[in-house]
């Protein structure tokens, strides 16, 4: 049996940490928290259920971009991991593509609780899909 489907939050603002992980663990458990892209490293290494990173684009040090792309590049083909990438700006337009075509899921901040809700629900459903089918995650 493979280990339960869970979620790494990343957000280096605590209030919006704190919002995010309280609204996300309302539906679905386990959330992890981390307050940095050095933090985030570490629960992924630690924890190889974690299945959905959802994470801050800009933050100091690595950004969210960068992240996600190192995190599913250690994963390797063999493991699932979904990206949900949330921003106070506008979607950066090099991620529109990714974006349509499923690979990504964007949340603008401040997020409306349906919106972060629909894009973790797509996520979560590609990754037990993926899990399921013992198929890779799309390259971030």
């Amino acid at each position: 049996m493979s280990e339960p489907i869970s979620i790494l939050l990343v957000e280096d603002e605590p209030h919006i940490l704190r919002e995010m992980a309280r609204a996300l663990s309302r539906r679905w458990s386990p959330v992890l928290q981390a307050a940095s892209a050095a933090e985030a490293g570490a629960l992924l290494a630690a924890h190889p259920g974690i299945a959905i990173l959802v994470t801050d684009i800009r933050m100091p040090g690595e950004n969210g971009l960068t992240l996600a792309a190192r995190a599913r590049a250690a994963r390797g083909a063999a493991d699932a991991l979904e990206v949900v990438l949330i921003s106070g700006h506008a979607m950066p337009r090099d991620l529109d593509s990714l974006v349509q075509a499923g690979d990504v899921e964007f949340v603008q901040k401040p997020f409306r609780l349906a919106e972060l809700e629909a894009a973790m629900s797509r996520a979560h459903a590609r990754a037990v899909a993926r899990r399921a089918a013992g198929r890779p995650a799309p390259p971030a």
